[in-house]
Order: C-alpha cells, then structure tokens, then sequence
C-alpha cells in the first residue's frame, strides 16, 4: 500500500469514527439533533467511501503487479 493509499485510508476511518460518534451523541434541540444527523451520515458515508477506494485502489496495484 502506498504512502498516498494509507492517508486515504486514515482520513476515511477518522471520517467514519466522527459520524459515528456525531450519531450516539445525545441531547439538545430539535433542530441541533437534526443537525448532527445529516452531519454524521454524511461523514459516515464519505468514510465508507474513501476506505473502498483506498482498499480498492491496492487490490488493483497487487493485480497490476502480478
């Protein structure tokens, strides 16, 4: 996996561990709670996204290389 492959991979997990932690938080108003929903799906699925494409990304170089 390269440097580039790796960094990618980290701000997707670290993306992904926000959302998730944006989703359990609990309390204030209805429009906050609203707020940080959108918030932590969005950051949920740029994460997912971004590991795929990582993980993808060095299948593809170890079959290229083969």
């Amino acid at each position: 996996m390269t440097l580039a492959n790796l960094i990618m991979l980290g701000l997707g997990l670290t993306a992904l561990i926000i959302g998730a932690v944006l989703l359990m938080r609990r309390g204030g108003s209805e429009a906050s709670v609203y707020v940080r929903r959108i918030t932590g799906t969005m950051l949920g699925a740029l994460g997912i996204v971004l590991v795929i494409f990582a993980i993808g990304l060095s299948n593809m170089r170890s079959v290229s290389n083969a």
